[in-house]
C-alpha cells in the first residue's frame, strides 16, 4: 500500500487516472488549485492540507502533521463535514468500491449501518446503469493505485465516518466560524424509493 504522498503523486503523474477518479468519484485532484481552503480549520487547531475537490465544492483534506498517512476528512458543500477514512488510500479503496458514497451518508438515516447496506444496494443498481463498465472502472483503479480490495466496504466507511471526534468541529471562516454539522443524513433509501 502506498503512503499519501505517493499515492497522490501517482494520481497527479496519470492523466487517466486522475480523470477517472474524478468521473466516478469525483475526487479531483487536478482542479484542487482552484480551491481556496485558507480559512479552513480544525476547533482543536490540527493542521489541513487540502488535496482534492468535487463538482459541488466539496473538499478533501488530510489531517494533521507531515506522515506516511494521515486521515482523510471530506467538507461538502453545504455544511457537513467529517472524516471518511483513516489513510488516503483505504478512503480511496472505499470511495472506488462505493462511487455512490455521498449518497450512502445522505439516505444512512443518521448514521445507521442497516439502513447504509440498504441503500447501497439500491444505489448499485443506478451506479451501474450509468456505468455498465462499473467492475472493469474500479479494478483498473484498484490496480494502478495499489488499492487494498476492502472486503465490506460499507462497513469500512460506517466505521470511519463515524470515528470524527465531536469535541474536534470543521468550521471555515468564510461562513461566520460556525462549526459545520456531521455527514451523516436522516433521510433512508425509502425517501428515494417512494419518489
Amino acid at each position: 500500500m502506498l503512503d499519501d504522498i505517493s499515492l497522490l503523486r501517482r494520481i497527479a503523474a496519470a492523466p487517466s487516472v486522475s480523470g477517472l477518479l474524478r468521473e466516478l468519484v469525483e475526487f479531483d485532484v487536478e482542479d484542487v488549485v482552484s480551491v481556496d481552503a485558507s480559512t479552513a480549520r480544525l476547533s482543536s487547531s490540527v493542521s489541513l492540507r487540502v488535496i482534492a475537490c468535487d463538482s459541488t465544492g466539496g473538499r478533501f483534506f488530510l489531517v494533521g502533521t507531515e506522515a506516511s498517512s494521515r486521515p482523510v476528512l471530506y467538507a461538502d458543500s453545504e455544511g457537513s463535514a467529517g472524516l471518511i477514512g483513516p489513510s488516503l488510500a483505504i478512503t480511496l479503496a472505499t470511495i472506488v468500491a462505493l462511487p455512490n458514497w455521498r449518497d450512502l451518508l445522505k439516505f444512512s438515516g443518521g448514521g445507521d449501518l442497516h439502513q447504509m447496506r440498504r441503500a447501497q444496494a439500491r444505489l448499485q443498481e443506478g451506479m451501474r446503469q450509468w456505468h455498465p463498465d462499473l467492475d472493469q472502472l474500479q479494478s483498473l483503479l484498484v490496480g494502478e493505485l495499489e488499492l487494498d480490495v476492502l472486503d465490506d466496504p460499507v462497513l469500512t466507511f460506517w466505521q470511519s465516518a463515524r470515528a470524527t471526534d465531536p469535541t474536534v468541529a470543521f468550521i471555515n471562516d468564510d461562513d461566520g466560524g460556525l462549526p459545520w454539522g456531521p455527514l451523516f443524513g436522516e433521510g433512508t433509501i425509502d425517501r428515494l424509493m417512494r419518489g
